[in-house]
């Protein structure tokens, strides 16, 4: 199951598909400082993506994929260690 979520964090691996989107998007918007590990994750649906940019969870555990930890990682304000830049946070 690509989708695992849990009291405060959601785990991703392998591919998230369209179905899975909607799922995500309800823990995020219910969620107490929700928290993603997108370590293990190969391929985002746009959907999902769209959704961690609207709910801005903390990102843990930085992407093996290497299209994730270069293209998307940036897009969601953290940086290699997983933190906000310190562009981001003073926005």
């Amino acid at each position: 199951m690509p989708l695992e979520l849990r009291d405060r964090t959601a785990v991703i691996t392998g591919v998230l598909a369209v179905e899975d989107v909607e799922p995500l998007a309800a823990w995020l918007r219910a969620a107490a400082r929700p928290r993603v590990n997108l370590r293990d994750c190969t391929h985002l649906h746009t959907g999902a993506l769209q959704a961690l940019l609207v709910f801005r969870p903390v990102v843990t555990g930085k992407p093996l994929d290497p299209f994730l930890a270069v293209h998307v990682m940036p897009l969601l304000g953290t940086g290699q260690s997983g933190k906000k830049s310190k562009r981001e946070a003073h926005r």
